[in-house]
This record gives structure tokens, C-alpha cells and sequence, in this order.
């Protein structure tokens, strides 16, 4: 697959402390300044009552596709988004988390040389002096598993900061169902995407998430309540599965990779390659 344009949504509402560092790192792909791909950034704010929407026009002016209207919370917007990409490759960051500035590049890369529809890279973690604190390599992602939300009960969660996708996924969302949604809505498209492809780890930093005290993710009551709903019961060979898994991921590198296959990319310095 050719990536000429990668299509962002960053869904927002006051967030104007923290939407500066986001638009910088989304802005600043050295994928875009060198020519490479173009960037379609949508930025869906919720009719903020602070300095965001000004903020936002300050630092990004016409870089931007920026919509501020009243919305029904965070996928609402993100929906909104993801129904105006068009992008060959599409993601979506929150105000506050960041991309690392190669991260496009990357995603190029693995997207045009392998059959790849949908990656994720490290999960990493910054505090909120925007420090990485935290990095852990996934083992993989099993489609069966993703499905019935193995993911977030056994295993650690799928990091969304680090995870970009094909466009074509997106026939494969209910984004009316998605749109309602108020906790739960990355699992939603995971569960989807499940259903057409196979999710490759990619061992490259592409994002993060990044801890801002007081922040919304901090309960994840609210969160796994709507994820239960949403997610099929585990059965006894999934959770088996998930647990053996589990120990897997504390594997190193070389060895994830040889048990993993064409679900798990390093990059080859011999050959200049993702192999």
C-alpha cells in the first residue's frame, strides 16, 4: 500500500493546557517536513469554554481542520473526525499524549513494504513533565483475543497512542454506535478491526500516553463497566490462552520475534529493513 497522506483526529474539549505539546508533535512529523506523505489533522473540539479553540488557531492556523461545536462527549467527536479522514493510513491522538517526531516514517516504511493494515509500536508512558517513564514491548496481539477483550482483563491494554490503521478498517466501525460511547470507544474499533485484519507489532517507538494527575483515566470503573458490555465473555481457552500469553511478553526481543512471525517487525541495520 502507497501512504501519500496520513489523516489525525485529536478530539477535544478544554483543553488548552494541555493541546499545545499534541499539535506540536503531530505537526512536526519529519515524514511531512521532508515531503514524504501529507498530513490531513482534524482537530474536533467541543465547543470549549476555555482558550483552546484560540489556542489552537494560534499555533496551528490553516494546518488544522478544526471543527468546535457542542458534542456528546469524546467518540462523538471522534467519530465526527473519522468520518471527514482522507488519508490512506488514519489514528487518533488525545490533547495531551504525543507522537514521536519519526513516528510517520515508520508507519510509511512498514505499511509500504509488508501486507500490513493496521500496527502498533511500544507501549510508552511519559509523566506530566512529558518524560518517558515506561516502555514495555507487546508479544503480539491475537485476533481472537482482541475480539473477546483479552486485552484489558488478562493482558495489557492495546495502546491507542502508538496504534495506526488503514482507512479501509473503518468500513468495519459502527461509528453511530461509536458516537455513543463515552469510555470504551478504542475497544470498539479494535474489536472491529479484528474482524478484517491481523494487528503487527511494530519494536519502534511511535507514541505515547502521557499521566496528567486528575485526569479521567486515572477511574477505569467507568471505563471497564462500558468495556464489559461491550466486550464476548472469555472462555476457558481464551483466558488459557491470554495467561499463557502473559508470560510471553516478558520474552526478549529476538525471541518474541521468532514466536510471534509476520505478526512481530524489528528493524534489520544490515539490511536497512523492517524484517
Amino acid at each position: 500500500m502507497q501512504v501519500r497522506t496520513i489523516s489525525v483526529v485529536t478530539p477535544c474539549r478544554d483543553a488548552e493546557a494541555l493541546i499545545g505539546p499534541t499539535l506540536a508533535s503531530v505537526l512536526g512529523q519529519r515524514a511531512v517536513a521532508a515531503g514524504r506523505v501529507a498530513l490531513q489533522y482534524l482537530v474536533v473540539d467541543g465547543a470549549s469554554s476555555d482558550g483552546t479553540v484560540e489556542r489552537i488557531r494560534a499555533l496551528a492556523g490553516d494546518r488544522v481542520e478544526l471543527v468546535s461545536e457542542p458534542d456528546g462527549g469524546m467518540y462523538d467527536a471522534l467519530a465526527k473526525g473519522l468520518r471527514r479522514c482522507r488519508g490512506e493510513v488514519v489514528a487518533y491522538l488525545n490533547a495531551g499524549d504525543l507522537y514521536d517526531a519519526g513516528a510517520f516514517d515508520v508507519v510509511a516504511d512498514v505499511m509500504e513494504s509488508h501486507d500490513v493494515r493496521w500496527l502498533t509500536g511500544l507501549r510508552v508512558t511519559r509523566n506530566e513533565r512529558l518524560e518517558v517513564v515506561e516502555v514495555l514491548l507487546p508479544y503480539r496481539y491475537r485476533r481472537a483475543l482482541i475480539r473477546q477483550g483479552a486485552y484489558g482483563r488478562v493482558l495489557p491494554f492495546l495502546q491507542q497512542e502508538s496504534t495506526f490503521w488503514a482507512r479501509g478498517l473503518l468500513e468495519t466501525v459502527d461509528l453511530e454506535a461509536l458516537a455513543r460511547l463515552r469510555y470504551a470507544g478504542d475497544f470498539l474499533l479494535w474489536r472491529s478491526f479484528a474482524e478484517r485484519a491481523e494487528l503487527v507489532v511494530v519494536e519502534a517507538q511511535l507514541g505515547g500516553f502521557t499521566y496528567h494527575p486528575g485526569q479521567r483515566s486515572e477511574d477505569l470503573s467507568a471505563y471497564r463497566e462500558e468495556f464489559e458490555r461491550l466486550a464476548e465473555p472469555l472462555t476457558r481457552a481464551a483466558r488459557l490462552r491470554a495467561q499463557v500469553d502473559r508470560r510471553l511478553w516478558a520474552l526478549p526481543s529476538p525471541v518474541k520475534k521468532w514466536l510471534a512471525g509476520a505478526a512481530f517487525l524489528r528493524y534489520d541495520l544490515r539490511a536497512r529493513a523492517w524484517r
